[in-house]
């Protein structure tokens, strides 16, 4: 049997073969740029949602993580608490972060919490149940308050310690021309599963308000 033989019957014609070849190339293309994409999460920014080993953030390349890009072309837009894979205003490398925001938020940093204020909800200072208890309550920001706009997203990082993320607009810190927001358009999908190691296989929490609790308007800024 010849090689050609194992790929194509003899009762089929070359017409139909390259036709089927075709429309395959381009299933395959398809799930690779618009379904699906595996990615290696590098750095602690995510601790300990991510790359947490033996209770430690690791600094170097850890865990891979299957990152559903389909969601976000066609089914649905990022929601808060959703963990995402992106592309900031600053660079053209994939970060990873939490959505904190969505468009028509108010996000606002006050004494190491954050605090939001949506159209379905009175002011409401997020739970946030993810971070370690070395970052409970340690928040901090360049800016107080943050402004959502149309067609953006606000993200932190779950180690906000070690998180460089839209607190200093993915940069040392916030220029006149740099933007703590990302746009739609640089989202690139949702992260589901972490796949590697076979030890820490596990799907990932989008879980943002755990148990909101509204609070008083009035915030005390001594």
């Amino acid at each position: 049997m010849n090689f050609t033989s194992w790929l194509k019957s003899d009762d089929q014609s070359w017409g139909s073969f390259l036709l089927e070849l075709i429309l395959l190339l381009g299933l395959v293309l398809f799930i690779r740029f618009y379904v699906f994409q595996f990615f290696r999460v590098s750095g602690p920014s995510m601790c300990p949602t991510l790359n947490q080993f033996d209770e430690n953030c690791y600094h170097g390349s850890g865990e891979f993580i299957f990152v559903n890009e389909f969601l976000y072309s066609f089914m649905s837009e990022p929601s808060r608490g959703e963990i995402v894979v992106f592309r900031p205003p600053t660079t053209d490398k994939n970060y990873i972060k939490r959505v904190i925001g969505v468009p028509g938020d108010v996000v606002e940093v006050v004494d190491g919490k954050v605090y939001l204020t949506g159209d379905e909800y009175e002011r409401t200072e997020l739970p946030e149940s993810y971070l370690s208890e070395k970052n409970k309550g340690r928040t901090f920001a360049a800016l107080e308050k943050f402004i959502v706009p149309e067609d953006s997203y606000l993200l932190f990082g779950d180690n906000r310690l070690e998180s460089l993320d839209a607190r200093r607009c993915f940069e040392f810190d916030c220029s006149d021309s740099s933007s703590p927001f990302v746009v739609t358009k640089k989202i690139r999908g949702r992260a589901e599963f972490v796949i590697w190691p076979v030890t820490k296989v596990r799907s990932l929490s989008h879980d943002l308000f755990a148990t909101p609790a509204k609070i008083d308007t009035t915030v005390d800024e001594q």
